[in-house]
């Protein structure tokens, strides 16, 4: 072969259609799965969603106030709220339909993320597709609405940084700065993205200064001319960061929310308890990426740090759990393009695009025959679904008989009843940054029977009261005189309050 000769090497024709055929699979299963299953109706996320994506499309505006709460001359910042609007226009086209259709689109932008992220290709396939296989499977309760959307941008960032690192084109990093815009306006976990962003910076100075350290100095070469590119596309990220209607608030109530005292009450803010094959799973997932940098003899500041970061966050609150997630991915799909790479890089492949973009959108295309043909579309049925889980017929009780106000409910209730119940101002939700830190913690406090309810105005003075069937407080409020039960179904007690004490 001479010397201007390349080595060309095509692939059988059945080898590239069993990949296609199994990356359009990849990306499609878990949002078939949701068409027929309907799990996103029962997401306590959504509903708050739904009804704020409303009011932005009514008002023209941007919240400021804890809308269709009793705390309602409250400050409070929606960081969600392109989120939220774009949940109202498909509200308004789709009907209820559209929550497993936004759900049924996420999967797939997501699936397609953790692919690229594990180091996959058209030409890297079984084992990015077998570690973004579990990753869907851990990730399988998040959506588009709230820490999701962070979730999707996180992996986009990873994979943009880890390019950056190994193409030595810092360049690229300035396409990051519009993600960086959309995602300051649609979740406050872009805060985390800026964190990554500047682990990043720290580690490309630190191994600019002493190359030994990274373990890899020949990827420092050349990179002179390039070093400050990268602390300008971070402030250039920062600065995105600041054009939302909230600006540098963000940061302040992000941090205040992540060191609240209440956080102790709440589930997802806790430590996994290992009770669910999806943690021990998890386990799995860390210990491996952690292995393979042991066994690669890696010293990459950047993935070390950034797993080791994430995975003590992922395992301190459970709720972060996405962030060890996609770090292992990363260090993961790392190991696998450095070792694709290695022994090609004297050939050629004509397999282009490498990026599996025809898959991506033939995966779509699989989910709108999905949607057309197995998700209902009337709302009576969709309904029912919801009414698994939410008091639907309580709600159509308390409305049809005009029970009086004020209404004290729990807070895995409060978002959907902001939606469904409109006409009644709840007395908590899930909103973060509304409460006061001292009115949550009463709460939590009367709601474990760990203080007298009286200590809990909104208790204290409601006229009518919905609480799980289940709910320790409701039951104990049955023997309590001035309590009366209104209504009780198979998920709801509905408890009328006679008297003021």
């Amino acid at each position: 072969m001479g010397n201007g000769e390349v080595n060309v090497m095509r692939r059988p024709f059945g080898i590239n259609l069993v990949r296609a055929g199994g990356l359009v699979l990849l990306f499609s299963v878990a949002g078939a799965v949701e068409s027929f299953r309907l799990s996103s109706l029962h997401n306590p996320e959504v509903w708050l969603h739904l009804r704020v994506g409303e009011w932005i499309l009514a008002n023209k505006a941007w919240p400021s106030t804890g809308l269709f709460s009793q705390a309602v001359n409250l400050p409070w910042r929606d960081y969600t709220w392109t989120a939220d609007a774009v949940a109202g226009v498909g509200y308004r086209v789709l009907g209820l339909s559209v929550v497993p259709a936004l759900w049924m689109i996420y999967r797939v932008l997501l699936a397609g993320a953790m692919f690229l992220l594990a180091g996959g290709s058209r030409r890297n396939f079984w084992i990015p597709a077998a570690v973004s296989g579990v990753a869907q499977y851990l990730l399988y309760g998040l959506g588009p609405l709230g820490s999701g959307t962070s979730a999707l941008f996180v992996a986009l960032e990873f994979f943009l940084l880890v390019q950056a690192r190994r193409s030595r084109s810092l360049r690229k990093l300035f396409l990051l700065v519009p993600l960086f815009v959309f995602w300051a306006n649609a979740d406050a976990g872009f805060v985390y993205g800026i964190g990554l962003f500047v682990l990043f910076l720290a580690a490309t100075v630190v191994e600019r200064i002493q190359p030994a350290w990274s373990g890899q100095p020949e990827r420092q070469s050349g990179q002179g001319s390039e070093l400050a590119t990268a602390p300008m596309a971070c402030g250039a990220c920062m600065l995105a960061t600041l054009l939302s209607p909230y600006g540098f608030h963000s940061y302040v109530d992000f941090l205040a929310a992540q060191t609240s005292p209440v956080n102790q009450y709440i589930s997802a803010h806790t430590a996994m308890n290992f009770r669910q094959p999806q943690h021990y799973v998890l386990v799995l997932l860390v210990m491996s990426a952690f292995l393979l940098l042991g066994v690669r003899r890696s010293r990459d500041l950047f993935l070390l740090s950034a797993l080791i970061g994430s995975t003590a966050l992922g395992f301190y609150a459970q709720g972060e759990s996405w962030l060890a997630i996609l770090a292992s991915l990363a260090v993961i799909g790392d190991s696998v393009s450095e070792q694709s790479v290695a022994p090609l890089r004297d050939r050629q492949y004509r397999s282009a695009p490498q990026w599996p973009v025809v898959e991506a959108a033939a995966a779509l295309a699989v989910l709108l025959v999905c949607y057309a043909a197995v998700v209902p579309r009337q709302r009576d049925v969709l309904l029912s679904r919801v009414a698994e889980e939410y008091p639907i017929r309580a709600c159509d009780y308390i409305r049809q008989h005009r029970l009086p106000a004020p209404l004290f409910n729990t807070q895995n209730w409060g978002s959907f009843l902001v939606w469904y119940l409109p006409e009644y101002p709840v007395a908590i939700d899930a909103r973060t940054g509304l409460y006061p830190d001292d009115v949550e913690t009463d709460y939590f406090k009367a709601m474990l029977l760990l203080a007298p309810y009286q200590s809990v105005p909104s208790l204290g003075e409601a006229r009518t009261l919905l609480f799980e069937k289940s709910n320790v407080l409701g039951e104990a409020f049955q023997g309590v005189p001035g309590f009366q039960v209104a209504h009780e179904d198979g998920n709801s007690l509905v408890l009328l309050h006679e008297t003021h004490e």
